[in-house]
């Protein structure tokens, strides 16, 4: 069947969320399900000019109407801590005053626009997170300083390698001029025969900083507790290698240190919205078992990185956060909703939990994510409610919804640094589990590009009813190479297909109104 470009055009438009305008633009243009069509040039122009209308359309959210007899707290970047914080004239400086009070459930706490406030935050039971006034959404960094200054860097005894005492909350990644570059964090690969090996691109490393030899390359001797030694003795100074001063080369420098942008823990009904959080080490937001955790209109860029644990899973490697928004428990009424997501270590958005017993229960009811756009991540979307086969385990998921997403790009940016560069996917549920669930439905999103899978979708387990725990997959538009591994989209032992007109016929039989598109 011969595909036109006003063809692909009709998906474009109808790129909306719902599975009914999908099946019209399949019966309307010809264009039968189960086909792999090619992607012309003006079509995918299109897609990406959809995808920057949507990111506009989200930082530029306006404020949400705050009631009249709501309890307030203001802070501002002229603020000052020693005020009372209950009106915009005396409004509070930091997080750090913040995190101090005491808040009661329904409190709104806003943050006023064009604002930075460093250090992230403590999120309080039953409060929202918002903003106030006009100009761009309130920034939160967990970077603690603007590294640009010429003095703060010294020279070393190697050529083009600066030392910079930044502290012993591990550096996952520098961005540099607002992610007009990033550094690449060195680390250890333990051989067994004492030696080391650089996990990025495999060079000896067996005189800590003067084994940097590349460009924006760097280590953070953080800790002393490390089997990487002598060389770690947990100074807290980190390494760079670059070509000139940095605090010379670039106006900005931040440093995504270990910690989460705002730390929500086990506190329920939590709302943060039209926040941009940025330069955080470990999760974005990060939550424990909660309910209620909502999260709107938000900002998140530049995720992750910080060491999460060294050689874990008997891994010869330290393995390293972090996620833009994750809940890692169970939850109830979990939604993130017209987010703008990019550049992210590990999952955009993600609901996880290994159980590890056979008698813990972690359900995962009611979580949804929609309208939101999600590009260069090591995954989009990733859950998992086990790693192992517990049969006899109670937790489900239930009501769980991927709606209207624009994914772009997994497993391409800050991301490419990994060691296990092969298992990016956009939605990815890892392979072997117990990912029991009712109620899941992938519908109306994009799935556009990435070098390696575009989903990984299976659960080793069927519903206590004998029905798949197999999500229903209608309306999306799929994009990309042909040849390139599709993934795994199956119940019981995942079968990894190819993307190409095999997959399209037998998936086009299985869910209705998908579209498969190549480039």
């Amino acid at each position: 069947m011969k595909t036109t470009c006003g063809t692909i055009l009709a998906a474009v438009v109808l790129l909306v969320g719902t599975a009914a305008h999908a099946q019209s633009f399949v019966e309307m243009s010809g264009c039968g399900t189960g086909k792999l069509v090619a992607l012309p040039d003006k079509a995918f122009t299109d897609f990406r000019q959809l995808t920057d209308r949507r990111i506009a359309e989200i930082r530029a959210t306006p404020n949400m109407v705050i009631p009249a007899d709501a309890e307030c707290r203001y802070l501002s970047e002229k603020g000052d801590d020693s005020a009372d914080g209950r009106t915009p004239a005396t409004a509070w400086r930091t997080t750090a005053r913040l995190d101090r009070e005491k808040l009661p459930k329904g409190a709104f706490v806003l943050f006023e626009r064009g604002g930075l406030f460093r250090g992230g935050l403590k999120a309080s039971e039953g409060v929202t997170y918002t903003a106030y006034g006009k100009g761009a959404k309130p920034r939160i960094y967990s970077s603690p300083e603007n590294g640009a200054d010429s003095a703060k860097w010294e020279k070393t005894d190697v050529e083009n390698v600066w030392r910079y005492h930044i502290g012993k909350a591990d550096v996952g990644t520098i961005v540099f001029n607002d992610g007009e570059a990033h550094a690449i964090k060195i680390l250890p690969i333990y051989n067994d025969d004492g030696t080391f090996t650089q996990q990025y691109g495999g060079r000896p490393f067996n005189n800590g900083y003067k084994d940097l030899a590349e460009d924006l390359h760097f280590w953070h001797d953080y800790s002393e507790k490390t089997d990487f030694k002598p060389f770690a003795t947990g100074s807290g100074c980190l390494y760079l290698y670059s070509r000139q001063n940095p605090g010379e080369r670039f106006k900005s420098i931040e440093f995504n240190v270990r910690k989460h942008g705002i730390a929500v823990g086990v506190s329920n009904d939590v709302h943060v919205d039209n926040l941009c959080i940025k330069y955080v080490g470990s999760h974005g937001i990060g939550a424990g078992t909660v309910k209620g955790l909502r999260v709107t209109n938000c900002e998140f860029g530049w995720i992750g990185g910080s060491i999460q644990s060294e050689r874990i899973f008997g891994r010869k490697w330290a393995t390293r956060y972090g996620n833009a928004v994750e809940i890692y428990g169970g939850c109830e009424g979990f939604t993130v909703e017209n987010c703008y997501v990019y550049q992210v270590y590990d999952a955009g958005l993600t609901q996880q939990i290994n159980v590890g017993k056979l008698e813990e229960l972690r359900d995962q009811k009611g979580v949804r994510y929609s309208r939101n756009v999600i590009e260069n991540c090591n995954y989009s979307i990733e859950y998992f409610l086990s790693l192992k086969s517990f049969r006899d385990n109670p937790s489900r998921m239930d009501g769980f919804v991927i709606e209207d997403n624009l994914m772009w790009n997994a497993g391409v940016g800050f991301c490419q640094q990994r060691p296990d560069r092969r298992q990016a996917a956009h939605v990815k549920s890892w392979r072997n589990n117990s990912n029991r669930a009712t109620g899941y439905v992938i519908r109306g999103n994009l799935l556009a590009c990435g070098p390696e899978m575009l989903v990984e979708i299976s659960s080793g387990l069927c519903n206590p009813d004998g029905s798949e725990s197999m999500p229903k997959v209608e309306g999306n538009v799929f994009v990309g190479s042909k040849g390139q591994r599709f993934g795994v989209l199956n119940q019981g032992k995942p079968a990894e297909r190819v993307y190409d007109e095999n997959i399209a016929a037998s998936l086009g039989e299985k869910f209705s109104a998908n579209v498969f598109a190549t480039r």
